[in-house]
């Protein structure tokens, strides 16, 4: 009775480390692939996938969180709905939709499309939004941005222009948007998590 007392009280030990082992494993595991995944390269070739479900953005002071939406089908075409829920409580949808590689963005001002990115666009390209309140043009395809979590390399990167603003926006291949700069200064970044503030 004693021996078969200390063999049931091993393998319940046993059975607990195997178990701490595999969820320490588990955790280690899932918290270097994170890190990997958010600063190092994605297989997939597109500089504006929309197959991101979540991202989540600083910009300047304060932060929003990016959410993929259901289909919804406009003038016949089947856009993604993406939402963009800021800290304070506002949020915008925004309505994209990629073909042949081209993604197109719905404007609901004009009932029509803008180009957001064009993979056969060269460095220098230029182009605006149906408004024409917006220019977009191709600076780099081999740019660079440091932030608070990563270095990038191999970015495109697009100079954005508003009658009141100017700023770069930082595309990386597989995850699309990654940052943005003001007079070389950062603005706006992805990040893993907002705990910083």
């Amino acid at each position: 009775m004693y021996i078969s007392t200390l063999n049931s009280i091993y393998y319940q030990m046993m059975r607990f480390f195997i178990l701490l082992g595999l969820i320490l494993i588990t955790s280690v595991t899932h918290a270097q692939k994170e890190g990997q995944t958010f600063c190092e390269a994605y297989a997939e070739d597109s500089y504006f996938p929309l197959s991101i479900k979540v991202k989540k953005i600083f910009w300047q002071d304060t932060h929003y969180t990016e959410k993929r939406l259901e289909t919804k089908t406009i003038n016949g075409k089947e856009y993604i709905g993406f939402s963009q829920l800021w800290k304070e409580g506002n949020s915008d949808t925004m309505y994209l939709r990629e073909e042949n590689g081209i993604v197109y963005q719905y404007e609901e001002c004009c009932e029509t499309e803008t180009v957001r990115f064009d993979p056969s666009f060269k460095e220098g390209h230029t182009w605006t939004t149906v408004d024409k309140g917006a220019t977009y043009t191709i600076d780099t395809l081999n740019g660079t941005l440091k932030t608070p979590f990563c270095e990038y390399k191999n970015l495109i990167v697009i100079d954005f222009k508003l009658t009141t603003f100017q700023c770069k926006f930082y595309y990386k291949k597989g995850y699309g948007y990654i940052g943005a700069t003001f007079k070389d200064t950062l603005i706006s970044c992805v990040t893993p998590t907002f705990d910083l503030d």
